[in-house]
């Protein structure tokens, strides 16, 4: 009979290793390869480049590993929450490891990329602080102390955005005489996309100038996060390949989600076919899809909306940026292709 090792189980402070089976969903979705390059890594590079400066490879690496664990996490809680069967062309993690374990996987990553915030990448700060020329305080509690704050601030950040989204979507009826406006969208947007482009200038900024203020690079990280996602959200309607990787023509439409350009028509127009599919949960065939598409581009014009203010936000992140030749431009240029 097996031996029961109780006292060798009750003394351990608890389970460090996390098993490999309860992390197949985001080993998973880390094998399909992204359609956006890993723009969160090209702005952490452009930033540093631009404005920080610091040599130490290793160190942007791990910054840049923290980054994207927190959001390829968010992507497999997201596609649950928004029932996606699809991720990147193929299907959603929690469409083959199940919703239970996909949401505990994603939430223990979460967890995995605040604990090499506070070891792995502490460690790092503190063995270059000198080739850095690191001027903060070198004191490590500190440091854990105020990477923890960080991230705790942009991710409660992120799911205060995530649930306003979701919130939207699905009492859509219930606030339809009392729409969010297009800037309160953008403030949604902040929260939701912003803070994964901000955790790059707070980061640099605690490990290479804690006494700097934020005053122009926070304006130039979170317009670039509202440039991501409108983007995304004209892309969603119009693109084959996007409609391709997702499975689908007009994802958003389909989900009943108030994307910039639906939300701008909505907003904008009565009795439209947006209006019939959304508010009076009208069919959600692809012809009823395709409707709704055709009346955005010509007669509402939320599309042509949609791409305008792009440009705005374009000519304004060049402006701050104010050098249109820096790695900086030349990424934003890309995120404004569409």
């Amino acid at each position: 009979m097996e031996e029961l090792r109780i006292d060798d189980i009750i003394g351990v402070e608890g389970i460090s290793n996390l098993p490999v089976e309860l992390l197949e969903p985001y080993d998973y979705l880390l094998l399909i390869p992204g359609s956006n390059k890993n723009v969160r890594a090209l702005f952490l590079q452009a930033f540093n480049d631009f404005f920080f400066h610091m040599p130490n490879d290793k160190l942007l690496q791990k910054i840049g590993e923290v980054i994207l664990i927190f959001h390829n996490s968010s992507l497999l809680i997201d596609d649950i929450e928004d029932n996606s069967d699809y991720r990147r062309g193929m299907l959603a993690a929690h469409k083959i490891y199940g919703i239970p374990l996909t949401i505990n996987c994603g939430n223990t990553m979460y967890f995995v990329a605040l604990k090499k915030a506070q070891t792995e990448l502490i460690d790092l700060v503190l063995e270059s602080r000198d080739a850095i020329q690191f001027r903060g305080n070198i004191d490590p509690l500190y440091l854990k102390y105020e990477v923890l704050n960080i991230l705790i601030e942009e991710m409660l950040s992120l799911h205060r955005g995530q649930g306003l989204e979701i919130y939207w979507r699905d009492n859509l009826s219930a606030i339809k005489e009392n729409l969010p406006t297009l800037s309160g969208y953008m403030s949604m947007v902040l929260g939701k996309t912003g803070g994964l482009f901000r955790l790059s200038v707070k980061l640099l900024k605690l490990i290479l100038c804690p006494n700097e203020d934020l005053d122009v690079l926070l304006p130039i990280a979170n317009l670039m996060g509202i440039i991501y996602q409108i983007r995304d959200d004209y892309l969603n309607l119009v693109s084959d390949a996007y409609a391709n990787a997702k499975g689908t023509v007009g994802e958003d439409l389909l989900e009943g989600k108030l994307s910039f350009p639906i939300l701008h028509c909505l907003r904008h127009t009565n009795n439209s076919p947006v209006h019939k599919l959304l508010m009076e949960n009208g069919d959600r065939s692809q012809e009823s899809i395709a409707e709704c598409i055709a009346y955005m581009k010509d007669e509402s014009g939320s599309l042509k909306y949609c791409l305008d203010t792009l440009k705005t936000l374009e000519a304004r992140t060049k402006k701050l940026i104010n050098d249109n030749d820096s790695n900086l431009a030349q990424l934003l240029s890309k995120l404004c292709s569409v």
